[in-house]
């Protein structure tokens, strides 16, 4: 048996539909191609055809990607894709052939090639050992997954597989273009930003917010704990809360997600020339994000994917005291 890594599109914009119909799938248009039962070189020359502006590294990857997909992949496989926001990886089984689907209506896409898929369990990102992490960044769209890691992965989600994945295989050496690979490095680096914050103690968490806030223009009062009334953070321009606009923080830095009654809570205890702001690394339920959009004054709901995209372009002008809890390193690519 063997295991696939398989990518959501571009920031796993597909993920929840997979999740809930059922499936998994690859976008890329050739014309209605069997590749269940196409030969790689038929693949290839048809890539070649629709794709022949882009680059040959491009089309070597789309090549050996639908070749996977369509012919390599087997029922009874076992699949994993990524939620970034959940930070969870999503397991399942592939329990049919690939089949091409008619999408119309899609902004993107015409067509895609999909394969029916039970989804079994999901594993926390948070409880996987770095060198599973690391394997887990794979740039490519579809990879295969090494019994190590699959098996790291199952015990993570608390179950266990009596037929172990199939050793990873390499890649025919094939290589993607290089706006896809730095855009795949660049939401991997996302993703270790948020291992480091979820690491942090709470009162550094704290300590952080405020100091992106600082690296935004605000000044901070960080509140006193016990009976602070959902207020950790206090940032307005002036530093003292009597020039507008005056942002109040919560920061709950746990893993399960903030549901509405802690949202209407604190909702309930802002001024009306308030502006609030609440940071939860457990993310927030649909009930809690339907509670900030209908509040009366201005709330913005961060979950923790959110935080680092903004902490990340914030960083250059934060100060010495917030780059030491998190410090990161630029990394410059070819133009």
């Amino acid at each position: 048996m063997t295991a696939w890594l398989i990518r959501a599109g571009r920031e796993a914009r597909y993920a929840s539909d997979w999740f809930a119909n059922g499936y998994i799938a690859i976008y890329w248009q050739l014309n209605d191609l069997d590749i269940a039962g196409a030969a790689r070189q038929e693949v290839r020359d048809m890539v070649d055809a629709i794709y022949a502006d882009s680059s040959q590294q491009a089309r070597a990857m789309i090549t050996g990607q639908v070749h996977r997909f369509g012919s390599v992949m087997q029922t009874g496989d076992d699949v994993v894709t990524y939620s970034p926001e959940e930070r969870l990886y999503h397991i399942g089984s592939v329990t049919g052939g690939c089949i091409i689907e008619d999408t119309t209506g899609d902004d993107e896409h015409d067509s895609r090639y999909s394969r029916p898929v039970i989804w079994r369990t999901v594993a926390s990102r948070d409880k996987l050992a770095d060198t599973s992490k690391n394997s887990l960044g794979t740039i490519a769209t579809l990879s295969q997954i090494g019994d190590d890691v699959f098996a790291d992965l199952t015990a993570a989600a608390g179950t266990s597989d009596d037929s172990p994945s199939a050793p990873a295989q390499a890649a025919d050496n094939e290589t993607t273009d290089d706006d896809e690979t730095r855009r795949i490095t660049a939401n991997e680096g996302i993703e270790k930003i948020k291992d480091r914050i979820v690491a942090l103690s709470w009162e550094d968490m704290e300590s952080l917010v405020a100091g992106l806030l600082r690296a935004m223009g605000y000044r901070t009062t960080l509140t006193s704990k016990g009976g602070d009334q959902g207020r950790d953070v206090i940032a307005s321009p002036d530093g003292l809360g009597l020039t507008s606009p005056r942002i109040i923080v919560e920061v709950k830095h746990r893993g399960n997600p903030m549901g509405a009654p802690a949202v209407r809570s604190f909702i309930g205890g802002l001024h009306d020339s308030d502006k609030g702001l609440y940071v939860s690394t457990g993310g927030f339920t649909k009930e809690a994000l339907y509670e900030a959009e209908r509040a009366r004054v201005p709330v913005t709901l961060l979950n923790l994917d959110q935080f680092a995209r903004v902490f990340v372009d914030n960083y250059e002008t934060t100060d010495l005291e917030t780059s030491a809890l998190l410090p990161l390193t630029r990394i410059y690519w070819p133009a």
